[in-house]
């Protein structure tokens, strides 16, 4: 029993440990056996013996590291939008001789002196204002009212101060006469030659950044 339990592991042992197909069977006279990958000595009986080639072990899995993702373009940073230009302060007025408004920037006109036959006064009617030795004819362009800033010349020539009464413009009304402006200055520019155009173009510039908070 001890022999064939030798004979058992042993075996075993070279098929596992040799893998290879030609294996040697060996007694000697004691009848010991022994298998063996080479040829067995000369005092001992050998035997050839074929064994079929072991199954290939399974093929493990490898695992392979997927490849880093390819960096894709990378898109150009936005463009960070400028803030529009603060509405600029404007008030409206009104002449105070006519009631006709025009817009200003600082609200506040300066004083000024006009002959009182203008405004109606009795002693200087507006016949003797643009009358004979008057200031001339009266029609809208044709000579404008004279006006002094002087108090000496108002009292030697019966002249009363005027200022125009403003009011702080709407948001309304401040857009709209930006846009007026911009389009004054754009038609401008389109006819305008270069020395005309590196005066213009800033100011088209200008009123487009303001319209832009509109």
């Amino acid at each position: 029993m001890p022999r064939l339990v030798t004979f058992s592991f042993a075996f075993a042992t070279l098929v596992t440990t040799a893998g290879a197909t030609d294996v040697y069977k060996c007694t000697d006279g004691q009848g010991n056996v022994a298998f063996q990958d080479r040829p067995c000595p000369q005092n001992t009986k050998q035997v050839e013996v074929w064994l079929p080639d072991a199954p290939p072990a399974p093929a493990q899995p490898t695992t392979t590291a997927a490849p880093p993702p390819e960096p894709g373009a990378i898109p150009p940073p936005m463009p960070v939008a400028k803030p529009p230009a603060p509405l600029p302060p404007l008030w409206i007025c009104r002449n105070a001789e006519d009631g006709s408004t025009y817009f200003s920037r600082n609200g506040s006109p300066p004083v000024r002196y006009v002959p009182l036959g203008v405004l109606g006064f009795p002693g200087h009617s507006l016949a003797q204002a643009y009358g004979p030795g008057g200031i001339g004819v009266s029609a809208p362009e044709l000579r404008q009212v004279p006006i002094s800033t002087s108090p000496r010349d108002a009292i030697a020539g019966q002249y009363t101060p005027l200022q125009d009464e403003c009011a702080r413009a709407s948001r309304e009304q401040t857009c709209g006469w930006l846009q007026k402006q911009y389009d004054d200055v754009t038609h401008k520019l389109h006819n305008a030659f270069k020395d005309q155009q590196a005066i213009l173009q800033p100011q088209a510039d200008e009123l487009a950044g303001q319209l832009n908070g509109c």
